[in-house]
């Protein structure tokens, strides 16, 4: 996994919120930040990655509560992406990757709620990428 797909991961986790949750996913969400994200944190790391989402493909798989998972993996090495995985680990629980398999996103162009997701990233990015430019300049 490269820094640039980590610091990807890491921004996404930070900018997931409330608003962007499906209503029926927002209780469980209380106690579980990452619960019920996992679509649009997926689709919004695929569409980040831009030269390299050539690389992986969009899995999906329903987990022991019937909840359907989202995550990448990369079709060459089957290294998996998953920017919500903690929302199992919290809970004691793996992923379901073994019940996955390769499928698109449920639109082509990024969703609404992915659309948000990708301008929240984008401006921490800008922030991000000043604010080093401001010391490297010291």
């Amino acid at each position: 996994m490269t820094n640039d797909i980590l610091r990807y991961i890491k921004l996404i986790q930070k900018s997931l919120s409330k608003d962007l949750l499906k209503k029926e996913y927002r209780e469980l969400n209380d106690s579980n930040p990452f619960f019920g994200h996992c679509y649009v944190a997926t689709e919004t790391l695929y569409h980040l990655l831009d030269t390299e989402k050539d690389e992986f493909k969009p899995c999906c798989g329903r987990d022991d509560n019937d909840i359907v998972h989202w995550w990448l993996q990369n079709k060459t090495t089957d290294e998996i992406l998953d920017v919500t995985s903690e929302q199992y680990h919290l809970v004691g629980k793996f992923p379901p990757y073994e019940k996955g398999k390769g499928t698109g996103f449920l639109t082509k162009s990024p969703s609404k709620r992915t659309t948000i997701l990708i301008d929240r990233v984008k401006t921490k990015l800008a922030v991000d990428d000043a604010t080093r430019e401001k010391f490297e300049m010291k």
